[in-house]
């Protein structure tokens, strides 16, 4: 109703006072666009300077006795995914964790026949089971990760998806996570990153886009305690809570991004584990706009749920938390709706000039405008390669695989990383309308996986764990 009324308005003043109208909205998008410049820097920079995550040496795991470690539950959606499936299963069994006190959950869709076939194939041991979801709407991955956390044994609970590469300690780390924090620490964030960054261009961009969020923002955002849109994988959280909130929202295509906005109105907390998971990234332009249409559409859903009620959720989150939700969760999928329209509005005055351009950037928006343009661009250029370098050069420290520094260099060109952004989002909009609640399928297994090789870091000597 709002936005009904929102619209009719404005298509009012448009009609009554057009030059005002469209000026007064280049300014509101300007102050935007700087805003969200300056709370990236801000959070950047946090980042980068307190790096707050939980680090354990390999020596802080081996002194865990297997007899205090937790039944651990594995959710394992999947859709599909003939391919990959035996390998993933392969992976989980090769997990530093007593087998006896794994909990793996494949969850099946009703027509996934070719899943089915793969698995019919293996000798699963005891501590994997075949669950076979309900046959009823929405089919997504959150609703089926509702269905297997009604039969999880465990007192954790963590999501993989098909073509993960957890690191082989990650689940002792998430127990000694738990163990080390307070109790309101509900979840634990691992890392995720690609073991394909250096197969074309578009892997490049996306390790470079994940490297900053994961090692640099999310520790960010943690560290101004605003609210975090979790990732969709290797988040562990603890089993009871969960249940306590009614887990996920089956109708939201990123799910955990609402999660972690209900996470944080229940002043819960999350923690950021220094242990990564490896995933395959899209290297076709056509599969990434599917995955990445997908994410927006849900970041759209997630910000028109929990604003339906805005006073309310004002008094949820405070005034802070409320700036840092619609930054982090309202920014996602608008500014990729709105460059496009500024990149025309620069080309025709490039190629015209023409009069009406004026009105609409007088002299002082313009110099404000052209400094966006100019130094916003490098500042969101530079923070990707500089994340980026920092995730290589920490990686050398704490033995996780070694990224290639080729990828830094592919920087450069992310205006056009943007180009595709601006697609996916608004195939993302068209579908909010068309198809709400449509998963549509990332297709895995584009790229061979190989085995991911690690060199564990020295024992820290005695050196408390980073908390």
């Amino acid at each position: 109703m709002a936005g009904i009324c929102a619209v009719v308005l404005l298509v009012i003043a448009l009609v009554a006072k057009p030059n005002a109208t469209l000026l007064a909205i280049n300014v509101a998008v300007q102050i935007m666009y700087f805003l969200f410049t300056i709370a990236k820097v801000y959070i950047l920079s946090r980042g980068l300077s307190r790096r707050d995550h939980l680090r354990y040496s390999a020596s802080d795991v081996a002194a865990i006795s297997d007899k205090e470690l937790p039944i651990y539950t594995l959710l394992i959606p999947v859709y599909k995914e003939g391919e990959v499936i035996t390998k993933l299963i392969e992976r989980l069994l090769r997990l530093d964790y007593p087998q006896h006190k794994l909990d793996i959950r494949i969850l099946l869709e009703s027509d996934d026949l070719e899943t089915r076939a793969a698995l019919e194939g293996m000798a699963l041991p005891s501590c994997v089971t075949l669950l076979n979801i309900p046959d009823t709407q929405p089919h997504t991955k959150p609703k089926a990760c509702n269905y297997g956390l009604l039969r999880a044994r465990g007192e954790y609970v963590v999501i993989y998806d098909a073509e993960d590469i957890p690191e082989t300690d990650q689940l002792k780390k998430a127990y000694l996570a738990f163990r080390d924090t307070p109790d309101n620490y509900v979840c634990i964030q691992s890392k995720l990153n690609y073991f394909n960054s250096d197969q074309n261009l578009l892997t490049r961009w996306f390790t470079q886009e994940y490297s900053t969020w994961f090692d640099v923002l999310l520790i960010g955002t943690m560290s101004v305690d605003v609210p975090i849109p979790l990732g969709g994988t290797s988040n562990h959280f603890k089993v009871n809570f969960l249940k306590q909130i009614g887990a996920w929202d089956p109708f939201n295509v990123t799910e955990d991004a609402d999660l972690g906005i209900r996470l944080y109105k229940m002043e819960y907390k999350t923690a950021v584990l220094d242990s990564h998971t490896w995933e395959e990234a899209n290297s076709k332009v056509g599969n990434w706009i599917r995955q990445r249409s997908r994410w927006i559409k849900g970041y759209m859903q997630t910000w028109l749920v929990h604003m339906r009620r805005p006073f309310h959720l004002y008094r949820e989150l405070g005034f802070k938390g409320l700036l840092g939700y619609n930054a982090m969760v309202l920014g996602t999928p608008l500014l990729p709706l709105l460059n496009p329209l500024f990149w025309l509005l620069m080309i025709v005055w490039l190629v015209a000039s023409p009069g009406y351009l004026d009105a609409l950037f007088p002299g002082w928006l313009y110099y404000i405008a052209l400094f966006q343009l100019l130094v916003g661009n490098f500042v969101f250029v530079y923070s990707n390669i500089y994340g980026s370098y920092c995730v290589i050069r920490d990686s050398e420290v704490s033995g996780a695989m070694r990224l290639n520094y080729s990828i830094i260099m592919s920087g450069l060109l992310l205006p056009f990383y943007w180009v595709l952004m601006s697609i996916a989002g608004y195939k993302a909009l068209i579908q909010l309308f068309t198809r709400p609640h449509y998963w549509e399928k990332t297709t895995h297994g584009l790229t061979e996986q190989t085995e991911v090789k690690t060199v564990r870091a020295e024992d820290h000597a005695g050196k408390p764990a980073a908390k």
